[in-house]
């Protein structure tokens, strides 16, 4: 099921007096949810923590709230069409500005560099910063990153259950043509090291591996196309990202969504191989045929939601990914804000 696709003809017709556990209230559980209610059926989110929004959180600092979670707001036409299938609109539920200035980069007290939606900005930005070879061939890659978005956006990522050999009979002469001149099977690193020579925007660029939890030295080139994602557009939330989770919240519970916080899901039952329902840590069992689990798929390959689980969803890697240190701080905003 696509966000914002409206009823999907996969989706069961009923469930009989069950409903449609969803367990893990983070984004997509709620977006899972609301897009469930709005087909019809009876839904119930399961969510071990106390607060709705799984890795969108905020912490005081100085008596504000800071984002210590996801902050970058982008493709919001996903979040329009999730608005609207629910019969709302984003800007009824959300303030929301679009940002002149992507994002702020130091590497010394003397070495900084700002990267602006509008792409002719920010190649003057990196002209003065390293120089007019680095900025032409930051245009290069804008241009390479704008034509692998297009080429991957249908056959990938709006697609329901994307493949390698569908998605390369889906993308035909010139979406193959865009992955050939990336370098399909080379990581991320390698393939920017052919548009960035100056070391500090090799680093710079790098990062969109971090959007995933990955190393750029492992990740594949293709996270190239998260570059055009900024470009199209960067917006702040008024309130901070967890009014997107509030907002969802609110729509789910207006469409019927049932919450139970604080609780976390033990196991989910089977009978006859299939499912059968979901016991929860405080004792209660919900019957269920249909669960969506929007958590680690460690968890299930692990058994920690039921032995019989284990194969639900195969990992071939079981080694973690990167880790992240991050400082939350109050500062004062720059006048563009």
């Amino acid at each position: 099921m696509q966000p914002g696709r409206g009823k999907e003809e996969h989706l069961p017709k009923s469930l009989g007096n069950q409903p449609v556990v969803v367990i893990g209230g983070g984004i997509g559980g709620l977006v899972s949810a609301l897009e469930l209610a709005c087909a019809g059926l009876e839904v119930i989110v399961v969510e071990k923590e106390q607060n709705l929004g799984g890795k969108i959180r905020q912490i005081n600092c100085a008596g504000h709230g800071v984002d210590s979670g996801p902050t970058v707001f982008t493709m919001r036409w996903v979040f329009d069409g999730i608005f609207a299938n629910a019969g709302s609109q984003l800007e009824d539920m959300l303030k929301i500005e679009p940002l002149k200035i992507l994002a702020r980069h130091a590497w010394s007290k003397s070495e900084r560099l700002d990267l602006f939606a509008n792409r002719d900005e920010s190649a003057k930005a990196i002209e003065d910063f390293a120089g007019a070879a680095e900025a032409r061939r930051f245009i290069e890659f804008c241009e390479q990153t704008r034509k692998l978005y297009r080429a991957l956006e249908k056959p990938y990522m709006l697609s329901q259950r994307p493949s390698m050999m569908g998605m390369m009979s889906d993308l035909g002469p010139t979406g193959s043509k865009a992955l050939y001149e990336i370098g399909l099977f080379n990581d991320l690193w390698k393939s920017l090291g052919r548009y960035f020579k100056d070391p500090r925007l090799h680093q710079l660029f790098g990062r969109y591996a971090t959007y995933c939890g990955s190393s750029p030295f492992q990740a594949p080139a293709t996270l190239m196309l998260i570059a055009d994602v900024e470009m199209q557009g960067v917006w702040a939330v008024q309130g901070g990202m967890i009014a997107i989770t509030q907002a969802l919240t609110d729509l789910a519970r207006a469409k019927g969504v049932r919450f139970i916080c604080g609780v976390n899901c033990d196991e989910i039952t089977q009978h006859n191989r299939k499912v059968s329902g979901v016991r929860l840590s405080n004792g209660e069992t919900i019957q269920t045929q249909a669960v969506i689990f929007n958590g680690d798929a460690m968890a299930l390959q692990t058994g920690l939601l039921g032995e019989a689980n284990r194969h639900a969803s195969p990992i071939t890697q079981t080694t973690r990914s990167l880790s992240a240190i991050t400082w939350s701080m109050f500062a004062k905003p720059s006048h563009h804000h």
